[in-house]
């Protein structure tokens, strides 16, 4: 093809041949040339013309043959053109169109196309495309061009070829049934030298955007077609699409009025004669006038509504909405029906004759019906009530219970009165109704009614919340509502009063709230020793008009009506008891009504009630409630001051004993006790004998040191010596403590007989373990030995560091649950190292059910202390709990233990250290963020202790990180501050315990130890003969211990020592404080002086932070109140464990 063929001056432009095809077609078939739609096309010569055959892709898969003839001048001008397809049109059609174009584009070369693509080059299909593209591009350039060019040219009405003809919009009278209405139609017609239009041709169909005829409308006028659609056409049988003629209806009838009269050829048609029409804005009234009628014939005389526009010579279009037109002037506008709808001025211009007798008898229909229009003359004379203020009046009803939910307690009926014997609804807003009509002795005459001050009554019923079910009917739905109707009940009504409403109550109405004037509560032992019935029954009553009523039915209303006052059973607590009304309003078990219950007598009791419902189901219409005796002992022991009951008067003993409100009975210590009890260890044996004597069980949460072994082997030993231990005591240990455990007993209490339970050559029977006084085992061995150990009945089981079945999910805290024991105890310096449910799992292991399950216990107390920070509901469980834990610490029962100095000493990452934590610092937030963004919190914690585990190592020394990029770094600034301060500790005589979670650090600290001089043992989980590493440091052949924190934390005594180092920080205060009291702990001498090696600015000085929190959780349940506020840990923690150095 040649690239200057389609340029050539000798063939046509695509213009000229518009003028062979409608304009839908030719719009269609630009489209189509444009989207390349023209597949193949192949022109050869054709006597004194040419042959196009193509292919053009029409709606269908296969394209359409299309065959065309032309006839070319010399000069270039189209001569003749015809073209046939196989598209159902046949001829002429918007496929040809497109092949028009595309031969005007083409010219000759197209004679060297046989198909494109076939048989080619790529190189030559790629150079056809471009060709093909370059073609269009013309074509839309030449088109574009030409449209600017005359933009702004006058518009002008003589136009070549077929636009020379405007659009005219013709305005005629038609009817819809009987009403009168406009319809316009789109029309062409020539306009006349002498400025008339020419006979109007009807326009068929609307011209594509494409038609030549746009260029010399207004702007904007193809708006009018568009418009013209949302109006519904004259012909409802007419095909769908476009409407030339169609009813003005609707919301955009007047836009469209409008438009057509901004192009100034809009005319009024009547009579084949055109007016021109101009808007106006000024509607026109549209009313009525009654004419007298006379009588003729049979025909009573009356009066005849003439309907009319208030301008002579102006004709009315029904439309919706109305019009008028008025030729004279030459205008057309809105028309003003005075607010009244179509129909309503259509049956108006229909309206009889109103003969006087029937006009008097439908007064007040005609009053409502005829709006602002004026009424018949004789119901002009009826008498009048005029100036007087209406009152509202609400009749009240009682709804039926089965309504309640939806419509509130009452319903009330709304009327006006408007003196003394006016009084009626009416729910129109005309000014003027009849009263009095047909009523014996009553006068009928015309109500003026005062609509502003029956408003002003709505108003005043809108602001005190009621809302509208019917005409007149009111009501007060919801909660809410029920509580605002009780209130106004009490004070009959008189907030309404005093606003001006006139109540009228129904009948009964007087007895619907009765009032409850104290409350009675009585907790009994079943049989006649209460000492030691195993159930008690709570009994809950209150007077009501002098009788006591059991109110234990009460009780899930009493509940609803909580919740609905704003407490819930998760989270009331004392700002929430402060916040509660002074009386509930429950349903009437006895009648239709309420009764008023006063919250003070209930208070004390409400949280025991609620979570007595919420964790059982109990069921309440009994008499009374049967509680065993943990549930009594726990009732008891959670009631909240001011909790006044009756009966149960061992058990309120018991509790105040427990809470050292009373003194504890004095145990003398056993003989054979080879020890002196200081006075703290004295109370904790009388503690235990009290708690052994009342079938209970607790928790020794002594401080380390405090010499809670001891106690335990004294409590034990007073067992025997008294004949109570007729089977063993187990007691459960960490493997590092079994060893300190039988040195302890046989130091302190030689009489009894001890077998350690561990090692490969465990090979007792149960029977034999039977034979000894104290049996000692590893909790690793529970799940192993389980079937023994559940064979065994047990006097006493004793779980020391308590805290390792912290996790009630493990196997180990299952199996101590399903061993037999008469008596159970917890050891624990740190009951509580992370979070509340390590709680709720020990105690579970001593009472079952005393904190409830474990959903109710997170429900209850976890989540409002955890999350929300709650001090209330943290006094809550304090209050539960303390009287089952015994707890001394160092600083109030140990005033003879030397101080303990505690000393952060802050080193900074310099160097190559530094760029290694923050590169690892950017990598691990980005794949926390992606972790937490994916899968959320709960499931990132593996990736989330991983990526602070690398921050951690890094700190400690770059060689405990397995990376590359961690090898060749050889700084550790940790490192080298404990090399500078080891010498020094040394010389002066200090014994130092170094403490790493990390058994690897430990490594590395030995490898730097014989550079220094200084000789060391050390102590791992791995280390084997345990009391020989132990006795070289207690008998000074070294002065350095190294130690891991899981292996030596707990179980170890060395007040030798005067130093403990922490080189690296965990993320739990208690398990380094464990680590601490090895050497802080009685029989120490020496002042300890405590040391955290803390890399500044890194995440181990965020963890410290952290350490804080949990150290305030666990003595908000040991000592007082939790002065925080906020969560104790989320996702914010993690961004503040995740900043940057520095």
């Amino acid at each position: 093809m040649s690239s200057t063929s389609f340029l050539s001056q000798k063939w046509f432009p695509p213009s000229q041949l518009a003028f062979y095809f409608d304009s839908k077609s030719w719009s269609k078939g630009t489209e189509l040339y444009l989207g390349n739609e023209v597949l193949s096309a192949h022109m050869r010569p054709d006597g004194d013309g040419w042959q196009i055959q193509a292919q053009v892709q029409g709606s269908l898969t296969e394209p359409y043959l299309v065959t065309a003839h032309l006839r070319v001048s010399d000069g270039g001008n189209l001569q003749a053109w015809r073209s046939t397809c196989s598209c159902p049109v046949g001829r002429m059609c918007k496929h040809g169109a497109a092949l028009g174009i595309h031969a005007a584009m083409q010219g000759l070369a197209m004679t060297d196309q046989l198909d494109e693509g076939a048989g080619q080059s790529p190189e030559r299909q790629l150079q056809i495309q471009q060709e093909r593209a370059l073609q269009q591009a013309e074509y839309q350039v030449r088109d574009w061009l030409l449209r600017l060019q005359t933009a702004d040219s006058p518009k002008t009405m003589g136009l070549a070829g077929q636009s020379h003809e405007p659009f005219l919009y013709s305005l005629s009278l038609g009817a819809a049934g009987h009403r009168p209405v406009f319809h316009l139609t789109v029309k062409r017609a020539i306009l006349k030298a002498n400025g008339e239009w020419g006979k109007p041709k009807k326009v068929t169909s609307q011209p594509y955007p494409s038609d030549p005829i746009w260029r010399n409308c207004a702007a904007g006028e193809e708006g009018i077609f568009d418009l013209m659609k949302a109006c519904p056409a004259t012909n409802s049988f007419s095909a769908y699409g476009f409407q030339s003629a169609v009813k003005l209806q609707g919301m955009a009838a007047e836009l469209l009025l409008r438009m057509c009269a901004s192009t100034e050829r809009l005319v009024w048609e009547s009579d084949k004669r055109l007016q021109s029409l101009n808007w106006s804005d000024e509607a026109v009234a549209f009313s009525g006038q009654w004419q007298a009628v006379e009588a003729e014939g049979a025909q009573p005389a009356g009066w005849k509504l003439r309907m009319q526009a208030a301008q002579e010579g102006v004709v009315h279009g029904l439309n919706d909405p109305p019009f008028y037109v008025d030729p004279e002037r030459g205008t057309c506008g809105r028309l003003d029906t005075q607010g009244l709808s179509v129909e309503q001025v259509q049956l108006l211009t229909q309206a009889p004759v109103l003969p006087e007798r029937v006009a008097l008898k439908f007064q007040q229909q005609l009053m409502d019906a005829m709006g602002p229009l004026p009424l018949p003359p004789v119901i002009e004379k009826m008498p009048e009530i005029r100036g007087l203020q209406p009152v509202g009046v609400l009749h009240l009803y009682a709804v039926p219970p089965h309504l309640r939910a939806e419509q509130g307690l009452f319903q009330a009926k709304l009327q006006f009165a408007y003196g003394d014997d006016c009084t009626g609804f009416w729910a129109h807003h005309q000014p003027r109704v009849v009263v009095g009509q047909g009523q014996p002795g009553m006068q009928a005459r015309t109500l003026v009614r005062d609509l502003d001050a029956e408003l002003a009554i709505w108003d005043l019923l809108d602001d005190h919340g009621f809302q509208l079910w019917d005409a007149n009917v009111l009501g007060l739905p919801g909660l809410e509502g029920q509580m605002q109707w009780l209130d106004w009940l009490e004070s009959d009504f008189a907030p309404l009063r005093d606003a001006g409403l006139d109540i009228r109550s129904h009948e009964g109405l007087d007895h619907w709230l009765r009032l409850a004037d104290d409350v009675h509560v009585a907790l009994r032992g079943q049989g006649h020793d209460e000492d030691t019935s195993p159930w008690f029954d709570l009994s809950l009553g209150m007077d009501i008009d002098g009788q006591r009523v059991n109110i234990l039915p009460w009780v899930p209303e009493i509940l609803k009506a909580l919740a609905r006052a704003g407490a819930s059973s998760l989270q009331l607590d004392d700002a929430q008891t402060d916040r509660l009304p002074d009386h509930l309003y429950l349903p009437d078990l006895q009648g239709p009504g309420f009764v008023k219950l006063p919250t003070a007598k209930i208070r004390p009791w409400l949280t025991t009630l609620m979570e007595l419902h919420g964790e059982r189901g109990h069921h309440w219409d009994a008499d009374s409630l049967r509680l065993s005796r943990l549930d009594a002992l726990r009732t008891a022991a959670s009631l909240g001051e001011g909790a006044v009951w009756q009966g149960a008067h061992s058990l309120q003993a018991l509790v105040q004993q427990m809470r050292g409100a009373a003194s504890l009975t004095e145990v003398p210590p056993p003989e054979g006790l080879q020890a002196t009890l200081r006075p703290y260890q004295q109370q904790g044996l009388n503690w235990l004998q009290f708690l052994r004597e009342h079938h209970l069980a607790g928790i020794l949460a002594d401080d380390m040191g405090l010499g809670k072994t001891l106690q335990t082997l004294a409590h034990i030993l007073t067992e025997k010596q008294s004949g109570r231990l007729t089977q063993p005591a187990l007691i459960v240990a960490p493997v590092s403590l079994l060893g300190n455990w039988q040195r302890e007993a046989a130091r302190f209490c030689p009489g009894l007989s001890v077998h350690i339970h561990h090692g490969l050559s465990r090979h007792e029977t149960a029977q034999e373990l039977c034979a000894f006084d104290v049996v000692i085992t590893a909790y690793s061995l529970l799940s192993r030995d389980r079937e023994m150990w559940v064979q065994v009945p047990w006097h006493l089981l004793v779980l020391d560091e308590a805290q390792n079945i912290k996790n009630a999910n493990t196997h180990a805290a299952q199996v101590v649950t399903e061993i037999p024991a008469v008596h159970r105890l917890c050891l624990s310096g740190t009951p509580i190292e992370n979070h509340l449910g390590e709680l709720w799992s020990q105690f579970h292991f001593l009472m079952p059910g005393f904190l409830g399950s474990q959903r109710r216990f997170t429900e209850l107390f976890r989540n409002p202390i955890e999350r929300q920070g709650s001090t209330e509901k943290m006094a809550q469980l304090r209050a539960r709990v303390t009287p089952f834990m015994l707890r001394r610490t160092k600083d109030l029962v140990a005033s003879e233990l030397p101080p303990k100095v505690e000393t952060t000493m802050p080193v900074p990452l310099q160097g190559q250290q530094a760029d290694l934590y923050e590169t690892i610092r950017l990598g691990m937030e980005k794949t926390v963020r992606e972790a937490l963004s994916t899968q959320g919190m709960g499931k990132s914690q593996i990736t989330i202790l991983d990526a602070l585990l690398k921050l951690r190592q890094v700190c400690c020394d770059p060689r405990l990180l397995k990376l590359s990029a961690a090898s060749q770094v050889k700084e550790s600034a940790k490192l080298a501050q404990l090399q500078d301060m080891l010498p020094e500790m040394v010389a002066e005589g200090r014994k130092i315990l170094l403490f790493s979670q990390f058994t690897e650090m430990l490594g590395l600290i030995e490898k730097a130890l014989p550079a220094l001089g200084i000789p060391w043992v050390k102590l791992t989980g791995q280390s084997k003969k345990r009391d020989a590493i132990i006795d070289q440091f207690t008998s000074g052949q070294v002065p350095l211990f190294l130690i891991s924190l899981k292996a030596g934390g707990v179980g170890l005594n060395l007040p030798q020592a005067d130093t403990v180092i922490h080189f690296d920080p965990w993320w739990n205060p208690a398990v380094e404080n464990q680590a601490t009291d090895r050497a802080h702990r009685i029989g120490q001498t020496k002042s300890v002086w405590v040391i955290k090696l803390v890399a500044q600015g890194t995440i181990e000085e965020r963890m410290l932070a952290l350490q804080e929190r949990k150290a305030q959780l666990a003595s908000g349940v040991y000592e007082g109140a939790v002065k925080r506020k906020e969560p104790l840990f989320g996702e914010s923690d993690l961004q503040e464990l995740l900043k940057p150095l520095g």
